[in-house]
C-alpha cells in the first residue's frame, strides 16, 4: 500500500484524536472530514484567474531551495486552483523582526505563521483579517477538522485570527541533559524532579568538561519552568495555580509571584557558580548549535512526544529530558497559526492554500519535508517513515524540516527515530492534559496596546538577563516591577481582570 493511501486510511483516526482533544478534548467536535483532498466547492476551482499566494514562515533555508519547493507545492495548487505558491523562510533569530516589517509595510504577503508574534497585537494593529467570512466557502474541510474550543482560542472579539496548527497543545517543560556525559559519568538523572536538584550534577559536570556550559540559553532566551496561565502571551498579568478550581480568579503580576521569584534566585546562583552561559541572555546561538557543537550539558526544553528524537535529529546528541513540569493546557498552548495578512489581495485564495496545508498529505509532506530525493527519502515507504537524502544532514540541508511549524504535522510522514504511533501519541498528550480553568478564555488588549508597548520595552531591558541569572534579584527585580507600574502593568492587569470576569460569568 502507498503512503498517500495509508495516510489516507489513517487521517480520520489521527485527526479524531489530535484535533478533538485539543484544549483537552472537547466533546462538540466534529467528526474527521474525508482526506482525499477534494475541492473547497462543488464549483471548479481551478477556472478560477491566476492568482500567486505568497507565504512567509520560519526556519533555516536557502532561497534557491525554498523556491524549488515552492514550485512543487505550486504543482498541486496550480491544477486545483490556478494558483502559484511563492514562498520566504526567515531564521528563528529574525523572524520576528521581518515578519512584523512585512506585515506593516504593505508589501505582496497573503499567508504567514504567527511564530514569535501576538494575535492579539496583530489583529489590534490591523495586520491580520478575519478568517469568519471565508471559513464556510473556501476551507469547510478544514473548519470542520478543528474542534469548537480551539476555534474559540483563535477568537477575539467575534473575529477568527487564524487556522491553529495541529501540535502538541499543552505546556510540559523539563531539563535536556547530553546522554553520553551522563552516561559517562553515572549520573542519575531521573533523580532531577526540580531544576535545583541540578546543582550537584552540574558541579561533577563542569569538573569533568570545563569545556561545557552547564545550562544553555536559545537564542538568548531560557524557558521558564513554571505553572501558570499567562491569560495571553505577553504575560502581563497571569493566573496562578490554574489546574485548582475556585470561586474567584485573580489576574496577577507574574513577576511578584513567589515562584518566579523563586526560579530567578535559582539561576541566580546558578550564574553566581559559573554554571550558565556568560552570554546567555544577549546571544543569538540556538541551543541546538551549542549542542552539536559539544559547548553545551543542558537546556530547558518544553516536554512533548517524540522531543527525544527532535533534539537528536536537529543537533546530533542523543538526550535524557527529566521532567520538571507535567503536563497542562492554556488557551495560549493553542497560539501558533496560520494567519491571512491585510495586505492580502485575495483572501479567498490565501484561505484556499491554507486548506491545502492543513488537508492534504501531499502538500504537507512537500511544505514540511522538501524534496523528494534531495533533501528527503523513504526509510519504510510501506508505513511512511522518512530521513534525510543521501548525502543530507541536519546540519548541511538547504530545507530545514520542521515539521511542527506546519499547519497539521499530523497528515505528514513520520521522520526516521520517531516512534511510528507518534501522531497518535501527540493526541493522546493532548487529551489528557488536564486544563486551566480559564481554558477558552481569550484577551483582547486593544484598550491597552500603548501600555502593553511600554511594559514590553520594559520587560526586554530586565527581563532575559533575570531569567539568565546575569542581574541580581534583590537589586533589579524591584527596579523591574516599579517600572512595569509606571509604564502601566496595573491597567493592563485590570483590563484583563474585567475581561476574565466577563468571560467567567457567560462560560461557567
Amino acid at each position: 500500500m502507498k503512503p498517500k493511501k495509508i495516510l489516507s486510511a489513517i487521517l480520520a483516526t489521527v485527526m479524531l484524536t489530535g484535533m478533538m482533544a485539543a484544549c483537552g478534548g472537547d466533546s462538540n467536535s466534529p467528526a474527521a472530514p474525508d482526506t482525499s483532498g477534494s475541492t473547497v466547492s462543488a464549483e471548479d476551482a481551478s477556472t478560477q484567474e491566476e492568482y500567486t499566494v505568497k507565504i512567509m514562515y520560519f526556519g533555516d533555508a536557502t532561497t534557491e531551495d525554498t523556491n524549488e519547493v515552492a514550485a512543487k507545492l505550486s504543482e498541486l495548487t496550480k491544477a486545483k486552483y490556478n494558483t502559484t505558491i511563492d514562498m520566504v523562510r526567515v531564521g528563528f533569530g529574525s523572524y520576528k523582526d521581518q515578519a512584523n516589517l512585512a506585515l506593516n509595510s504593505g508589501e505582496k504577503l497573503d499567508v504567514i505563521s504567527s511564530f514569535g508574534l501576538s494575535a492579539q497585537t496583530m489583529m489590534a494593529q490591523n495586520q491580520i483579517l478575519p478568517l469568519n467570512d471565508y471559513l464556510d466557502e473556501y476551507a469547510p474541510e478544514t473548519k470542520a477538522a478543528i474542534s469548537d474550543l480551539d476555534w474559540q482560542c483563535m477568537t477575539i472579539n467575534g473575529n477568527i485570527t487564524g487556522v491553529p496548527a495541529n501540535i502538541e497543545k499543552a505546556s510540559a517543560y523539563g531539563l535536556l541533559m547530553v546522554k553520553d556525559v551522563v552516561d559517562e559519568l553515572g549520573i542519575d538523572w531521573e533523580s532531577v524532579k526540580t531544576l535545583e536538584d541540578a546543582e550537584p550534577i552540574y558541579e561533577q559536570v563542569q569538573a569533568a568538561h570545563p569545556e561545557m556550559y552547564m545550562l544553555v540559553a536559545d537564542f538568548g532566551d531560557i524557558r521558564r519552568p513554571l505553572c501558570y496561565d499567562p491569560l495571553g502571551n505577553d504575560n502581563f498579568g497571569i493566573l496562578e495555580d490554574p489546574l485548582t478550581e475556585r470561586e474567584d480568579l485573580e489576574v496577577v503580576n507574574l513577576y511578584e509571584t513567589e515562584a518566579f521569584v523563586n526560579w530567578i534566585n535559582i539561576m541566580y546562583d546558578f550564574n553566581q557558580k559559573g554554571y550558565i552561559q556568560p552570554d546567555a541572555a544577549s546571544s543569538t546561538e540556538s541551543a541546538n548549535s551549542l549542542l552539536s557543537a559539544g559547548k553545551a550539558f543542558s537546556n530547558i526544553t518544553n516536554i512533548k512526544p517524540g522531543i527525544e528524537a527532535e533534539w537528536m535529529r536537529n543537533c546530533g546528541k542523543e538526550v535524557y529530558i527529566a521532567p520538571l513540569v507535567e503536563p497542562y493546557s492554556t488557551t495560549d498552548n493553542i497560539s501558533l497559526r496560520w494567519c491571512i495578512a491585510n495586505s492580502c489581495e485575495k483572501p479567498e485564495r490565501a484561505m484556499q492554500v491554507i486548506n491545502e496545508m492543513y488537508m492534504d498529505p501531499d502538500f504537507s509532506n512537500t511544505f514540511i519535508y522538501g524534496i523528494e530525493g534531495k533533501h528527503w527519502e523513504f526509510v519504510d515507504e510501506e508505513q511512511g517513515i522518512v530521513g534525510y537524502a543521501d548525502g543530507v544532514e541536519a546540519g548541511s540541508t538547504g530545507y530545514s524540516n520542521l515539521a511542527w511549524g506546519a499547519a497539521n504535522e499530523q497528515i505528514a510522514y513520520v521522520f526516521e527515530g520517531d516512534d511510528p504511533n507518534l501522531w497518535k501519541e501527540l493526541g493522546e498528550f493532548n487529551e489528557t492534559a488536564p486544563p486551566s480553568i480559564a481554558k477558552g478564555f481569550v484577551w483582547d488588549n486593544t484598550n491597552v496596546l500603548t501600555e502593553v508597548t511600554s511594559c514590553t520595552n520594559v520587560l526586554n531591558k530586565y527581563v532575559k538577563a533575570l531569567q539568565a541569572g546575569a542581574l541580581n534579584p534583590e537589586t533589579e527585580l524591584p527596579k523591574l516591577n516599579q517600572e512595569l507600574r509606571d509604564a502601566g502593568l496595573d491597567t493592563i492587569i485590570q483590563d484583563k481582570q474585567t475581561q476574565l470576569d466577563a468571560w467567567l460569568a457567560e462560560n461557567r
